[in-house]
């Protein structure tokens, strides 16, 4: 009850600023989860993150209860999902968006880590959210747009359009970047779509000019990603490194949220120390924006 409660009360409204999807959050994702045991799971297992924030005397308690949880969530998904439809669908996207979240805010599983293994955590993440387009929004995303959770679904109020982005000049170095690189045609795609839906996220995020305390549009680039892209990041390819890098300076955008934190920071200084000094010039921005040198 007292991480039900906590949800109820406190996580919610740290997950978005905009009202109608807090509300969703508070009420309508419970019932929901009612239906959905993995879901109901991996709620509380987020809420005891956020109280080990809140109360860090007892830290260590709610680190175990929400890796328990979040056993509990994956275990029960495991068993009640035998395909996606129209009666879990919903439930799936919202699972699967805090299972990325819960990836970032564990730091429990973060605090001893070197920047070579925070790296491969990273990865992890997106791993997971990718995952959301794969299980859900590929094929139900219209059917999402007019269900019980349609405020999620909506996209922004501001109509971002390329080549039109709102971003830091610095941005579109990204561009040279791949121009002046030796690349297979396949990668150039994957590179350019990349770096489109990382300039998307800047100008409805007003990064970096804004600061966040929520996690509105955190899990936007990742969800988007093509699976060419992830081949070349799990190679830890420097283009796709640093590319990852400048998503770094999105993060750190958040970093006044409770589940973000420093994450912003030590992805850029974990691509730092993976590529060597010839692509430091590519880096010099995203170490700028994050504090480091």
């Amino acid at each position: 009850m007292e991480l039900l409660h906590h949800w109820s009360t406190a996580t919610y409204a740290t997950l978005t600023p905009e009202l109608d999807q807090q509300e969703m959050w508070q009420t309508t994702v419970i019932r929901v989860a009612i239906d959905h045991p993995f879901l109901l799971f991996e709620i509380l297992a987020i809420a005891a993150l956020h109280l080990a924030v809140c109360r860090p005397d007892n830290k260590k308690r709610y680190y175990r209860r929400a890796t328990e949880l979040q056993n509990n969530a994956l275990t029960s998904f495991n068993n009640d999902v035998i395909q996606v439809d129209e009666s879990n669908c919903a439930a799936i996207l919202l699972y699967s968006s805090l299972l990325g979240v819960h990836i970032l805010a564990n730091r429990s599983e973060t605090a001893n880590l070197g920047l070579s293994e925070y790296l491969d955590h990273l990865l992890k993440y997106i791993e997971m959210t990718r995952g959301v387009r794969n299980l859900v929004i590929a094929d139900w995303w219209q059917y999402l747009q007019h269900s019980e959770i349609q405020p999620l679904t909506r996209v922004s109020v501001k109509d971002a359009q390329a080549p039109y982005y709102n971003i830091p000049r610095e941005c579109r170095q990204l561009s040279d970047l791949i121009q002046e690189s030796d690349l297979q045609y396949s990668s150039v795609q994957a590179y350019d779509k990349a770096i489109d839906r990382l300039f998307w996220v800047y100008d409805v995020a007003d990064v970096p000019a804004s600061t966040h305390d929520n996690i509105r549009w955190v899990i936007s680039w990742p969800v988007q990603l093509s699976a060419e892209y992830m081949m070349l990041l799990n190679q830890r390819r420097p283009e796709a490194l640093i590319i990852l890098a400048y998503y770094g300076v999105v993060l750190h955008s958040y970093r006044k949220s409770w589940a973000i934190g420093d994450c912003g920071a030590l992805l850029v200084n974990a691509v730092n120390a993976q590529v060597g000094p010839y692509w430091q010039r590519w880096l010099s921005w995203p170490l700028q924006k994050v504090g480091s040198s």
